[in-house]
C-alpha cells in the first residue's frame, strides 16, 4: 500500500507545526508543501519516505478528521525512509480512512507497482541510498527521487546504467504483470517494513 501525502506548516497561534495531509499528492498547490509517499501505516504507526529534513523526536500531526489530535513522533530514520510512531494508536475506523486513501487496485484487486515504485523497491532491496544511485549515473538525488515518486523518468541513454545499478536487466525495471510470486514477494516487504526487519527473515506459510 502506498499513500500520498504532503507535509505542511501550519501556522496555530503563533507555533509552527507539521501536518501530515493524506491522499493529496502534490495538488494543494502549495509551493512550500513537501511531497510524502506513507509505505506503510497501522494502529500503532507508519513508515514514510520523503525528502523533508526530520530526526528523530521529531513530532508532527496527521490530517484525519477520525483522529483530530493523531501525533505522530519520528523513532527512526535510513535515507529518505522514517518509521513513526503515533502517541496515542488509531482507532480502526480512523486506520481504515487512512487506509482508503491509499493507491488506486488492477482489475485484480491487487496493487499495481509502476516505474518509480519499482526501483524505489530494487533500491531499497540493494541497500542502496539515494546518493548511492545518483552517484553511480552522474546525476543529483533530487533527479533519482523524482523518477522514484514519478515526477520525471530518466531518458533511454540511462536505463542500461540505472539497470546494473539496481542489479537487474534494462527490462527488469519495468514492472512485471502481477501473478502469485509477485503477490507473495509484496507481502513480505509490506511485513518486514511493519516490524522493522530484513525481508529475508520473513517467511510466509500457506495451508492449501
Amino acid at each position: 500500500m502506498a499513500i500520498d501525502a504532503v507535509f505542511q506548516q501550519d501556522d496555530e497561534r503563533g507555533n509552527a507545526r507539521r501536518t501530515l495531509r493524506l491522499g493529496v499528492g502534490g495538488r494543494l498547490g502549495d509551493a512550500s508543501a513537501i511531497a510524502v509517499t506513507v509505505r506503510n501505516i497501522s494502529a500503532s504507526g507508519l513508515l514514510i519516505d520523503t525528502p523533508a529534513q526530520l530526526a528523530d523526536g521529531d513530532r508532527f500531526a496527521l490530517d484525519l478528521p477520525e483522529a483530530p489530535d493523531a501525533v505522530a513522533t519520528v523513532v527512526w530514520s535510513d535515507g529518505s525512509l522514517f518509521g513513526c510512531r503515533f502517541d496515542t494508536p488509531l482507532s480502526s475506523a480512523a486506520l481504515s480512512a487512512a487506509e482508503l486513501r491509499g493507491e488506486p487496485t488492477d482489475p485484480d484487486g491487487q496493487a499495481s507497482e509502476d516505474f518509480g515504485e519499482r526501483i524505489h523497491r530494487l533500491r531499497i532491496e540493494r541497500g542502496l541510498s539515494l546518493a548511492d544511485i545518483a552517484q553511480r549515473l552522474g546525476v543529483s538525488k533530487p533527479t533519482v527521487w523524482a523518477w522514484e515518486h514519478g515526477k520525471a523518468r530518466p531518458v533511454d541513454r540511462r536505463l542500461p546504467d540505472l539497470a546494473q545499478a539496481l542489479g537487474v536487466t534494462p527490462g527488469g525495471l519495468e514492472p512485471a504483470i502481477s501473478g502469485p510470486p509477485e503477490v507473495l514477494e509484496r507481502s513480505r516487504r509490506k511485513i518486514a517494513e511493519a516490524y522493522g526487519v530484513d525481508a529475508a527473515k520473513v517467511r510466509i506459510m500457506i495451508e492449501l
